[in-house]
């Protein structure tokens, strides 16, 4: 069984993704460490739609 590089970097992006909500709620601002953790998961997001986009037929 391989495991599917796609599926891991989505399953990543969206526990960095719910971790910088919960920071933010805890928080009540946008904090450093909730920004990154955003960035980085809209940044996965983004990968994953292009290789979506690249791989449509």
């Amino acid at each position: 069984m391989s495991i599917n590089p796609l599926l891991v970097l989505a399953v990543v992006g969206g526990i960095l993704f719910v971790l910088g909500l919960l920071d933010v709620i805890k928080h009540k601002r946008l904090t450093p460490a909730a920004k990154g953790r955003l960035m980085t998961a809209l940044i996965f997001a983004a990968v994953l739609a292009w290789q979506a986009w690249q791989h449509r037929a």
